[in-house]
């Protein structure tokens, strides 16, 4: 049986909470069933194609320690039947925060629910100083950023 999502915001949820229990039927349910469906991992060329992106997970699933995820700064604009979500992923293993990433999700409505057509996630840049900080050498004690992980 085929989930449906009446908002798009219902369908993020199932994406992420999918991701969180390394379920790919659950993602699937995600995913439109339309073949020109996108995704792109931090770092990784695009991956086309149903079959291919719910590939790109299962890997992921299998190397992966317990992923969570915690959404904020969300930025969205929907239509009659498109949406698009401007996401910030802080992404934790085991418990404990690795990376940060800005992310698009786009959905549309399809057979009466709303699925992902994209997923694109990269690495949150980092903040930029103002001139007014160049003299300032305390900045040079500040942690490497975590890596690249999604």
């Amino acid at each position: 049986m085929t989930e449906k999502f009446d908002t798009p915001e219902e369908a993020e949820i199932a994406f992420y909470e999918a991701i969180e229990q390394a379920d790919i039927q659950a993602l699937g349910q995600v995913w439109s069933l339309d073949e020109n469906i996108v995704c792109i991992h931090p770092g990784a060329n695009r991956i086309e194609g149903r079959a291919q992106v719910l590939e790109s997970f299962s890997e992921m699933f299998a190397e992966s320690p317990s992923i969570g995820f915690s959404i904020s700064d969300a930025l969205q604009t929907e239509s009659d039947g498109l949406a698009i979500h401007l996401v910030r992923e802080e992404i934790e293993f085991d418990g404990q925060l690795v990376s940060i990433m800005v992310s698009t999700n786009i959905y549309h409505k399809e057979d009466g629910g709303w699925r992902m057509l994209l997923h694109h996630s990269s690495h949150e840049p980092e903040p930029t100083l103002e001139d007014d900080f160049e003299d300032f050498d305390d900045f040079d004690d500040l942690p490497e950023p975590p890596p690249v992980l999604h």
